[in-house]
């Protein structure tokens, strides 16, 4: 099991879209969608869970759209776990 599927499996999912729009490129919603497919919905219930989640964390300023995917937003913070070091990434 990769380090994402880790993540995506054990943390809060507004943790995990945090981490994936870390970087200036983000994520598209198809692979942000995949990730949380091939985890079994784990946390968000189903895609329409997902994309109300993200919504609200658009709402919030966490993150933004931008084209096809969302990045940062003004209110972006770091990740709890990433704060705390849980995961190694090699």
């Amino acid at each position: 099991m990769s380090v994402i599927e880790k993540i995506v499996l054990n943390e809060k999912p507004e943790e995990v879209i945090l981490f994936v729009t870390k970087y200036e490129l983000g994520i598209s919603l198809p692979q942000l969608d995949g990730l949380y497919n091939r985890a079994n919905w784990a946390h968000v219930g189903d895609n329409m869970g997902l994309l109300n989640l993200v919504r609200e964390m658009c709402d919030a300023g966490f993150i933004k759209y931008s084209g096809t995917g969302i990045v940062r937003g003004i209110n972006w913070r770091e990740p709890a776990f990433m704060l705390e070091g849980k995961y190694t990434f090699e």
